[in-house]
């Protein structure tokens, strides 16, 4: 059986504090045919810095700062 890829766009700005929490729930999830696309509307917080983290040890996830 063939799983759908499911995309998951989360927008986000400054909002390094929170953004864990919602990226450990997706990974937490029982489906495994994911990708996550993160948008960041201009955040001056941590933000990309935490989603580094998680794209270095997850290729699902992507940043996309604009």
């Amino acid at each position: 059986m063939v799983k759908n890829l499911i995309s998951i766009i989360i927008p986000t700005y400054n909002r390094a504090h929170l953004i864990s929490e919602t990226l450990d729930s997706i990974i937490a999830q029982t489906y495994t045919n994911w990708e996550c696309i993160v948008v960041d509307d201009g955040s001056t917080d941590d933000t990309e810095k935490v989603l580094q983290e998680y794209i270095l040890k997850d290729e699902r996830f992507q940043y996309h700062h604009r």
